[in-house]
């Protein structure tokens, strides 16, 4: 039974779906960030400042709740290669310690990135080929919650709006492509035949807060619509109008997967459809750009691995009661 969820990393992008789809079901529940991304917390729910490195603060926090939904971490290949050592302490050693440490239910998103790259659709026991420090790290958290009350949720990449507090990330593939097409009128687009798993993050949000007291443990997918990156950037076109240039340099990052998900709606985790597709993605984003709602977009603040860059010497170096 749900008592009380505490949201760890809640105040950012995917979070804005998950306290949105906690407070739509009158979930009680508390927000535990550092504000890594974000510059001000402004959403009127219970809020706790902390450090997941905190061990001693988390010690205190983590008996008042009932379930965990853990989404703090370094997120993205880039962001994540800056600093390799703390990516694994934020990422995997965190979880290390979670896992040692409380005894109610956990909810941790993972990737599908430790698919690597695949030319066959890949499930739950396909093979892992993380590619990066990013899917490495992420992996091998997974592991420390095998023997949990644990659902792990390997995502697809976001997309999409989140809530109207959270930064929207300007860094993924849906939403930048619909941007750099809207601001400079034509995309370019660097090999495009790899395939990608995406997934709205106010979707994220829904299918995490659903599935808080499911009957189910263990590993699943979680995507809504498989696309290659060229019919992406043709969609795009088709709703900006924007000219969609095929370049023939290689594209660096090599992820290719195409994920199933026969697993998750089996379990009543995943619905056969959902209205937020990639196509209702770019609209929102498109419409976000058209309207000028944000002055600049291209600023470092809404970059994961841009704000990384400027703030990570004085995060890693922080004093922090490990």
């Amino acid at each position: 039974m749900i008592s009380k969820v505490l949201v760890v990393g809640g105040a950012g992008y995917i979070g804005g779906g998950v306290t949105d789809a906690l407070m739509e079901k009158g979930i009680p529940f508390s927000v535990y960030d550092n504000l890594t991304y974000e510059s001000h917390y402004l959403k009127p729910v219970d809020f706790i400042y902390g450090d997941i490195r905190d061990h001693e603060k988390l010690l205190k926090v983590l008996p008042n709740y009932s379930h965990v939904i853990w989404l703090a971490a370094l997120v993205g290949d880039p962001a994540c290669a800056i600093n390799p050592l703390l990516t694994k302490e934020i990422n995997q050693d965190s979880l290390e310690w979670l896992s040692k440490n409380y005894d109610g239910r956990i909810l941790f998103t993972s990737t599908c990135s430790v698919y690597g790259a695949s030319d066959e659709p890949v499930d739950e026991e396909s093979p892992k080929k993380p590619l990066s420090v990013y899917a490495q790290t992420k992996f091998a958290a997974e592991s420390y919650l095998k023997d949990k009350n644990s659902l792990i949720f390997r995502l697809g990449t976001a997309f999409g709006l989140s809530d109207t507090y959270s930064r929207v990330r300007m860094d993924l593939a849906v939403n930048y492509m619909t941007m750099s097409a809207i601001r400079k009128g034509s995309l370019s687009v660097f090999g495009g035949n790899q395939w990608r798993p995406f997934i709205h993050v106010k979707d994220i949000g829904k299918f995490l807060v659903e599935s808080l007291d499911k009957n189910v443990n263990g590993i699943y997918n979680l995507a809504t619509e498989n696309i290659t990156i060229v019919d992406l950037a043709k969609n795009i076109q088709k709703q900006t109008g924007c000219k969609v240039v095929f370049a023939e340099q290689q594209f660096e990052d090599n992820r290719n997967y195409n994920a199933k998900t026969d697993k998750a709606r089996n379990a009543g985790i995943l619905p056969e459809k959902t209205e937020r597709n990639t196509e209702f993605g770019i609209k929102e984003v498109k419409k976000l750009v058209e309207d000028r709602r944000v002055n600049n977009l291209e600023s470092e603040f809404y970059s994961n691995v841009k704000r990384l860059t400027s703030i990570l010497d004085d995060y890693s170096n922080s004093s922090i009661n490990k």
